[in-house]
């Protein structure tokens, strides 16, 4: 008897098209959405349960809401630092005196 098992046993467990976390977790907040659809008349968790499974639907390792957080992290949490320097010049440091080339002198003065 032959068992193959995908890569070594360290990929992430999936079922379908998610994996078992995001699985788990949408079908929690799929019940919690059932039960305050049916006692308050409230979509709003059952919205969320569905945009949820929605965003997590991994194709090739990848999803939305992977991207979305990467992006967030990028652009709103990680601060950028941006440098605009002249090719032409060189760059000076703020406890740096400007260097500059000595003038040659034209031969015969």
């Amino acid at each position: 008897m032959v068992y193959i098992y995908p890569e070594n046993l360290k990929a992430a467990p999936t079922l379908w098209l998610w994996q078992l976390r995001d699985l788990t977790i949408g079908g929690a907040l799929a019940v919690l959405g059932a039960v305050l659809l049916m006692q308050f008349g409230s979509y709003l968790v059952a919205a969320l349960a569905a945009l949820y499974l929605f965003l997590t639907i991994r194709f090739e390792d990848a999803c939305i809401l992977d991207f979305i957080r990467k992006a967030a992290v990028y652009f709103l949490l990680k601060p950028q630092r941006y440098r605009w320097v002249s090719p032409f010049e060189p760059e000076v440091k703020r406890h740096q005196k400007p260097v500059r080339k000595p003038e040659k002198q034209a031969a015969g003065q």
